[in-house]
């Protein structure tokens, strides 16, 4: 039985599952999570505790929680791919994982559904904490990275460069890079990596669903 994916392909943490499956070359059928579709997202919830994306399901095993997923992807694939066996990198793959989904990821989804909101119910206090919280990310990846390593959490890509790819090329329209090269220099191998070029393919028929224009700088 085929591993089953529960998102949507335009939802971040969602392609972060996805480069995954796709850097372990692990066949999987996407089970598209549509709010439009009463019956789909019955089901759904039938197999999400929280109504939260990505759900993996194997068999009889259901997994939440995108780390968790690219965990058991890694093991299921033989180990030691996207979680370094080396035990300080993976607790560096782990930091950089954390920080992203936390830091980046955090704000980005508060500022999002707070653009949807009608007419006189903004909260501009809320959008500058968060955009404040984004920039304090942004100046910490940079000195993460300063020792010149090619990825997030070394030479290897891993489980920090899955949730990296989709979080920083959504949260940067929020909250530009600006002056970090090194960041940016990284960003842009992330563009490039053909997991994660296949994740957007995934997403392009759905249009740009991100309520900010894209980045400039």
């Amino acid at each position: 039985m085929a591993l089953q994916l529960w998102s949507h392909p335009y939802a971040a943490y969602g392609q972060k599952a996805s480069v995954a499956l796709y850097e372990l070359d692990l066949p999987f059928d996407l089970r598209l999570v549509d709010a439009a579709d009463e019956a789909g997202m019955a089901a759904f919830r039938a197999v999400s505790p929280f109504g939260k994306m990505p759900v993996l399901v194997d068999g009889d095993r259901r997994l939440v929680e995108s780390s968790i997923v690219i965990k058991y992807l890694d093991q299921r694939a033989g180990g030691g791919r996207l979680i370094p066996t080396d035990p300080e990198a993976a607790l560096e793959a782990r930091l950089i994982d954390r920080i992203v989904d936390t830091y980046a990821g955090g704000p980005m989804n508060r500022i999002i559904p707070r653009k949807f909101r009608p007419a006189g119910n903004e909260d501009p206090y809320g959008d500058a904490q968060d955009e404040g919280v984004l920039t304090s990310a942004w100046d910490w990846l940079e000195q993460r990275l300063s020792d010149g390593r090619t990825w997030g959490a070394g030479e290897a890509f891993t489980l920090a460069d899955c949730g990296a790819a989709p979080i920083l090329t959504y949260a940067r329209r929020l909250v530009p890079f600006g002056d970090r090269p090194r960041l940016r220099a990284w960003h842009r191998r992330l563009m490039a990596r053909p997991s994660f070029v296949r994740a957007l393919e995934d997403a392009a028929p759905f249009g740009d669903l991100m309520p900010a224009p894209p980045a400039e700088d």
